[in-house]
């Protein structure tokens, strides 16, 4: 089946499948298998997206590698196809470049989150990694959610030892508002930005699609 009909597919039962977010020449959408099989070959392949020996120094990377990576990867994906609700919602989106898929974002709402407050997490094949794309991506996922889901402050956090993620969040405007350390001993460092903030920084021409379904999904 085309792609995009599979996605139609799951946009009819899992609306935030239908989001469609696009600048210059980066799409982020709902991933179907065929996108989320690539992005299972990127965390099979050792240092696909991690730095080989740097696993642990990450929050929540987990240092498997091949098949058992794919798989750990896939199934923790298709866990995110669940209906979206108000007091919780989770939107996976591919992250293609050139019509390629290169990491995966998610923009979520979760139970303990006040409302207004949505998290942001993704991640880049290495090889991506260091020419812009991450912070093109998170503003991209900023324009989604404050100027289409009318999110009031937008979360995120990176392991203190990621320090290409913690750079991108420290341009961008983000205020540290605290230290958490995992049960792995990895420090987490956790950021919030408001929309105010994230207006200074705005991309201009940012094509979002979709959101009227999952709108009403996650505000009914």
């Amino acid at each position: 089946m085309d792609a995009d009909l599979l996605r139609a597919d799951l946009a009819a039962l899992y609306p935030q499948f239908g989001l469609r977010v696009a600048h210059a020449g980066t799409v982020l959408l709902g991933p179907t298998d065929e996108e989320l099989l690539e992005l299972a070959d990127l965390v099979a392949e050792p240092g696909g997206v991690v730095e080989p020996g740097r696993s642990g120094e990450l929050m929540g990377w987990p240092e498997d590698q091949g098949e058992v990576a794919a798989r750990r990867f896939l199934e923790w994906a298709w866990r995110l196809r669940e209906a979206p609700t108000p007091a919780r919602w989770r939107a996976p989106l591919a992250i293609l470049d050139g019509g390629r898929a290169l990491g995966l974002a998610v923009l979520a709402h979760e139970l303990d989150d006040p409302a207004g407050t949505v998290r942001t997490s993704s991640w880049l094949a290495r090889a991506e990694q260091g020419r812009g794309l991450g912070r093109r991506v998170r503003l991209m996922l900023l324009e989604l959610a404050f100027a289409h889901l009318g999110a009031l402050r937008a979360v995120t956090g990176a392991a203190e030892g990621n320090a290409a993620s913690r750079a991108v969040t420290g341009r961008l405007g983000y205020r540290e508002t605290h230290r958490v350390t995992g049960g792995d001993g990895v420090v987490e460092v956790h950021a919030a930005i408001t929309p105010a903030t994230w207006r200074r920084r705005r991309l201009p021409d940012v094509d979002v699609e979709g959101v009227d379904a999952f709108l009403a999904a996650v505000t009914s």
